[in-house]
């Protein structure tokens, strides 16, 4: 199955049964609390010089998301996918952002661009000239 067909399936149960989002939190804590509870590593490394991170997204609004991002390594950092976090039957799923985007109740502007955090540092990142804060 293609990647695009296999989007497409997901986003057609997606419209049936809509996912909920965890995010657009007032207080960044709460992302971290939400991103604690999963079993995952805040740093895990993946294949071909990829690591997956826990990280706090902060919208333009303001408003704070739990995600995990696909940062490349070999690219000194650069973010290569994120994914939000939505909670179904006391399990969390993770959704590609373009997918997420659809599901969240705000307009584009007020979620992007993003500024974000990882939870760990990540070696050789320089795109996160401010870790631990926000970049």
């Amino acid at each position: 199955m293609s990647s695009s067909s296999k989007y497409d399936q997901i986003k057609k149960q997606f419209e049936k049964e809509p996912p909920k989002i965890i995010g657009g939190y007032k207080r960044q804590g709460w992302a971290q609390k939400t991103l604690d509870k999963t079993a995952n590593d805040d740093i895990e490394q993946e294949p071909k010089g990829f690591v997956t991170a826990k990280a706090i997204l902060e919208a333009n609004d303001g408003s704070y998301y739990p995600a995990f991002l696909l940062i490349d390594t070999k690219k000194s950092g650069k973010i290569k996918d994120a994914f939000f976090i939505s909670e179904a039957e006391d399990q969390f799923h993770l959704i590609p952002l373009q997918l997420a985007l659809e599901f969240i109740d705000k307009e584009a502007s007020d979620l992007m661009p993003f500024r974000y955090k990882t939870l760990g540092k990540i070696k050789g990142d320089q795109y996160q000239k401010n870790w631990p804060d926000f970049s």
